[in-house]
């Protein structure tokens, strides 16, 4: 969970002032959920001499590029919000249809009078953008990173930790730890369902310090399951109300995109004659990561050689009974992979690890 400073300040749901903007609805003039605020939002003297709150209203910028019906299929945060409701309050209300993602570049306004340090990381890191746009053209030919540099990149964000919201980790998934997708497309991940190796870091892992993580250790950290709650149980919160904090206020599903949300890059398979010199990952985005109850086919399984079988025993032998016959098919997790923002700020974070940083001096002041 992040951490919560705590001059936030807890704002009723809805905020009449833009009630559609928060729930995201169309409906929300006539529906209003009966749900009393735990929190009475009273402004303090802190926030008062701010100014007027603001809030990310524009939409992110891939929002102009990828079809609204496929941004609606994808969303998922609306009803993780709307189980947990349920949970706390047993309310059956209609769930929103989809969240549109604000464009955080926004956040850069950020300004409260809790921490000097922790105003300028926020603008610093939200101030971030690649050297070139992101869109269109990102979406037909996708960002390549070495593996080597993007090994530097949790280490590297650390010095962006104590930025509200958190920086998003991000997480590289190795081509032997998948062992199916579904459906078999690599190009676009978009609602693509993994079945992968139950391991939580990948053979030789280099870096003792950070640790690489894979698909399934992320999950089990930040994924989601199937009835929407959160797989890592109180570890992880699902937001229910807006929360002001400085001069910002930040929606229930902003602020729950930022506990589960995960940047994804995808190895690129070496092919024969490839002329890659070193291994090399695309991104394709930042997903929610749904671990749901799916059986691979089969099929999937006896397509695959008797090597590859003997190397998924070697990796993930709990999935075996006794001696390796490899006759039936195991029962690998599937993770449904959720598309819901292009993470500009952490692209302009690797163009400064790749190119050298811009007047990034982070001094801490209190």
């Amino acid at each position: 969970m992040h951490y919560v400073p705590h001059d936030m300040l807890y704002a009723p749901r809805p905020i009449p002032a833009d009630v559609s903007s928060i729930l995201v609805r169309d409906d929300s003039a006539t529906r209003i959920p009966q749900v009393r605020p735990t929190f009475v939002y009273i402004p303090t003297l802190a926030t008062r001499s701010i100014g007027t709150a603001l809030r990310a209203t524009l939409p992110a910028p891939f929002t102009y590029c990828i079809p609204r019906e496929l941004i609606e299929l994808e969303s998922i945060i609306p009803k993780m919000i709307h189980q947990k409701l349920i949970d706390l309050h047993g309310m059956s209300i209609h769930p929103p249809p989809f969240f549109d993602m604000p464009d955080t570049r926004l956040y850069a306004q950020f300004m409260s009078n809790f921490c000097k340090h922790k105003d300028a990381v926020t603008r610093r890191y939200y101030s971030k953008v690649p050297r070139n746009p992101c869109f269109p053209d990102d979406l037909q030919s996708p960002r390549i990173y070495s593996i080597k540099l993007l090994q530097r990149l949790p280490s590297h964000l650390e010095g962006y930790k104590d930025a509200f919201p958190e920086p998003l980790p991000m997480v590289i998934i190795r081509n032997g730890e998948v062992v199916c997708m579904d459906a078999p497309c690599w190009y676009n991940m978009y609602g693509i369902v993994m079945h992968v190796l139950p391991t939580e870091h990948p053979p030789n892992s280099e870096n003792l310090e950070h640790p690489e993580e894979t698909l399934w250790s992320m999950s089990l950290k930040r994924g989601v399951l199937a009835s929407y709650r959160p797989l890592a149980g109180d570890r992880l919160s699902v937001a229910t109300s807006p929360v002001q904090f400085g001069n910002m206020i930040y929606s229930a599903e902003e602020l729950t995109y930022f506990n589960f949300a995960v940047n994804v890059f995808m190895e690129v398979p070496g092919l024969p004659g490839s002329e890659l010199k070193e291994p090399v990952a695309a991104y394709k985005g930042a997903f929610i990561l749904n671990v749901i109850d799916l059986p691979m086919h089969r099929a999937c399984w006896t397509e695959l050689s008797e090597d590859r079988k003997m190397d998924i025993y070697e990796r993930a032998p709990q999935l075996f009974d006794g001696v390796p016959t490899f006759s039936t098919c195991p029962n690998f997790p599937a993770v449904n992979l959720h598309f819901q923002n292009w993470d500009v700020n952490l692209l302009g974070v690797l163009d400064d690890l790749k190119f050298g940083a811009v007047d990034d001096d982070i001094r801490c002041e209190e």
